[in-house]
């Protein structure tokens, strides 16, 4: 008797089958899972384009991604990254300044000096 799967098993999905291909793979896992780990040499943006439909109730698709790219899903990438970068760093300083009160008098103080040399 085979041993009881536990959902991380590793499937490999080349193409090599006709008819077989990640695509078709990945529109039909869309529907009973709840994420994807993807590792892939080359990843193109459009490629989710043609997931469109089908990814959205994911709750979340990681990519380990080779550096094979064009310029453009590469600028977008990166454009995605930094923005995720920048909100979170964002949000952890507003949590900061919740916690510290020096940081939370700093608005007040700058206002004032402010005020103090205009009135000069």
């Amino acid at each position: 008797m085979p041993p009881e799967s536990t959902g991380r098993d590793l499937f490999i999905v080349d193409n090599s089958v006709e008819r077989w291909t990640g695509l078709r793979y990945l529109e039909e896992w869309c529907g009973i899972a709840k994420a994807f780990d993807i590792a892939t040499g080359y990843f193109e943006i459009v490629a989710r384009l043609a997931l469109d439909g089908h990814w959205q109730p994911l709750d979340k698709i990681r990519v380990l991604m080779g550096a094979e790219t064009t310029s453009r899903s590469r600028k977008a990438l990166l454009d995605a990254v930094r923005a995720r970068a920048v909100a979170a760093l964002d949000a952890s300083i507003e949590t900061e300044k919740q916690a510290n009160p020096f940081l939370r008098g700093v608005p007040a103080i700058l206002e004032a000096l402010s005020e103090t040399i205009r009135l000069t």
